[in-house]
């Protein structure tokens, strides 16, 4: 993923400063590793805050390895998807808690629909040659890898799934380990307010300033929270036919 130059230097506009240039990006000046750091931080927290449709992936969850006290209230325990910056639910609705990036569920086969933040996993690839049960008694099936720790088990010969083995990273990336998701506008409008906030407490003596790029970019995550909750509802509630809503 690369540093959305276009949103950097609006922010930097919007609090009065000097904007980036192309000798500040080649030269890597203070300016620019400042920007870079702020950018993916305050990209990762606008993530975490709101449940982006844009974001959002469906992903079946693996039972964890990890050694972990029994929770007597659940059944199960999972491991977090690895790119999974907020939760949303899972299946069915069915109740869960979150801890340590672990899920716990009386879901015995849980699959969560969450806001994924891209981050790339390029794990050690390891193809299983025929159909079998994973390590835990799950069955594999075709085209469906199962990450464990940095290995991936995919089942299937080699020919037929080397489309799905990891990719090195684009090397033109400011940011290696992520991909940009095709996230809303207003998702990249809320990431603008949140940096020009940043760099008013950063780089200038004016905490005003910071108060109002963070109130800017408060009600623009507001507006974000509200479409989004629509957006559910809408797949939740659907609009009745004109025969049903008269009884016929």
């Amino acid at each position: 993923m690369k540093m959305n130059l276009d949103i950097v230097n609006r922010a930097l506009y919007a609090v009065g400063q000097n904007q980036l240039t192309e000798a500040d990006i080649t030269n890597k000046n203070a300016g620019y590793e400042l920007a870079k750091s702020y950018y993916i931080s305050t990209f990762l927290e606008a993530l975490s805050e709101v449940e982006w449709v844009g974001g959002r992936k469906r992903s079946q969850l693996v039972r964890t390895g990890r050694p972990v006290i029994k929770d007597e209230r659940y059944a199960y325990t999972y491991d977090m998807p690895y790119d999974c910056a907020r939760p949303i639910e899972l299946q069915d609705n069915e109740y869960f808690i979150v801890e340590d990036r672990l899920i716990h569920t009386d879901e015995p086969r849980a699959e969560l629909l969450y806001v994924s933040n891209g981050k790339v996993l390029r794990p050690i690839a390891i193809v299983q040659m025929v159909l079998g049960e994973r390590p835990e008694g799950e069955y594999m099936t075709a085209g469906q890898p199962w990450t464990k720790g940095d290995v991936t088990l995919y089942a299937g010969k080699p020919e037929d799934i080397k489309e799905k083995l990891p990719k090195d990273p684009d090397p033109a990336s400011d940011y290696p380990d992520y991909i940009e998701l095709d996230y809303e506008p207003k998702f990249f409008e809320y990431i603008e307010k949140k940096l020009a906030a940043k760099f008013a407490m950063k780089l200038t003596d004016q905490p005003k300033l910071h108060v109002q790029m963070l109130q800017e970019a408060l009600l623009v995550k507001q507006e974000a929270i509200d479409a989004s909750r629509a957006s559910r509802a809408a797949k939740v509630k659907e609009n009745q036919w004109w025969q049903d809503e008269l009884g016929l």
